[in-house]
């Protein structure tokens, strides 16, 4: 006859004594096992709740997907997790640079229409009309006395169309140096407006996050579940080109802060420096405003031209009436827009310097000669 005992299994019988050996078990460790088993439970019967559908329609049989395939119950696949995570990082970055470019790195800035420049002009010109005033009166006080202070009247007397020039800049000099930037960007709108189909770049507010050749760093993403063709960006053009141009964006963006602040600050000291050119001793102030004005000025549209001239290697790449692109076509377009930031990137290293390796002073009579040939033509 068999005991009661007998009739238990042995897995039961020996369940106390497997108990009080997990005792030295850490709780962390038991609480990660029991989640384990649960998932492995719930992954294998299905998720809950899934066969009380609102619709009676039968749904169709699913088929098996790249995302199904290389999957970990409950983990999923973390490889491709973290390759979209990457890539939705690098397409916000270059989204969030091309909108910190959008209206600033191929306009100029329009001292009339900026208003730091219009608050602050004001003050400056205050500051300098006493000091043309002053020296007015130095200057009429050595014509005076030129024959008696041993200075040559002609000296003297050849100061005064220059002290003229100076007062008339002085004053005039937000409207000059306007005009210097509505004609550089009408010159580069009309540049964009000839050499480029109409809407494909947007307007000069949305320059250049409008379109052209970084238009293809404001779109989409990488994923790998999808396989590789027209709708889907290529995993190593996307990762690397991608990233290296949201950097080089980046860097392009600070560099077009640095010059629209140094565009605000030539205009605001404008008065001043013009003012500079009554006196001969101070006319290299002149002339180093005026160097540092037209070099930020070739900056913008040497800037235009890099983004035309890529823009146009860019559209044969680009697709007809908005199709996606081509994988092939996407590595190119990649390729292109960070080859147009690198060099746009390094055209201030070569244009400053050049623009300021100029005549050291403006001369009053290569002036006069210049009006002279003006007239006479």
């Amino acid at each position: 006859m068999s005991t009661t005992g007998d009739l238990v299994p042995p897995a039961l019988r020996t369940l106390p004594t497997r108990l009080r050996a997990l005792r030295g078990v850490p709780p962390a460790a038991l609480a990660m096992l029991g989640l384990a088993a649960l998932g492995l439970l719930l992954a294998g019967a299905g998720r809950p709740g899934a066969e009380q559908g609102e619709t009676t329609a039968v749904a169709p049989t699913p088929t098996l997907t790249a995302a199904a395939v290389g999957a970990i119950p409950v983990i999923g696949d973390p490889v491709r997790d973290l390759t979209v995570w990457y890539s939705d990082r690098v397409a916000d970055a270059n989204r969030a640079a091309l909108d910190n470019l959008r209206g600033q790195l191929l306009t100029p800035v329009d001292p009339l229409a900026d208003g730091v420049t219009r608050t602050l002009y004001g003050p400056m010109v205050l500051i300098t009309l006493p000091l043309l005033t002053f020296g007015g009166l130095v200057l009429g006080f050595l014509i005076m006395t030129s024959r008696t202070s041993g200075e040559g009247a002609y000296a003297v007397r050849s100061t005064t169309p220059r002290y003229i020039a100076a007062a008339v800049l002085a004053i005039l000099g937000i409207f000059l140096a306007s005009v210097l930037a509505q004609f550089t960007a009408a010159l580069d709108g009309a540049m964009i407006g000839v050499a480029l189909p109409a809407g494909s770049v947007g307007g000069p507010a949305a320059w250049p996050s409008g379109g052209g050749v970084f238009a293809v760093l404001a779109q989409g993403g990488f994923d790998p579940s999808v396989g590789q063709g027209p709708d889907n960006w290529n995993d190593g053009a996307w990762l690397s080109s991608g990233l290296l141009g949201g950097i080089l964006l980046t860097a392009l963006g600070m560099a077009a802060w640095v010059i629209g602040m140094l565009e605000r600050l030539l205009v605001i000291v404008g008065p001043l420096c013009l003012a500079a050119y009554a006196m001969p001793a101070t006319a290299r102030v002149t002339s180093v405003w005026l160097r540092a004005l037209l070099a930020v000025l070739a900056v913008r549209f040497a800037w235009t031209v890099t983004f035309v001239l890529f823009s146009l290697v860019a559209l044969p790449h680009v697709g007809p009436s908005g199709a996606p692109p081509t994988v092939a076509d996407t590595n190119v377009l990649l390729g292109l827009a960070a080859g147009a930031a690198a060099m746009m990137l390094g055209l201030p290293l070569v244009l400053v310097p050049v623009a300021m390796a100029g005549p050291q002073s403006l001369e009053l009579r290569e002036l006069a000669s210049t009006l002279a040939l003006l007239r006479y033509a």
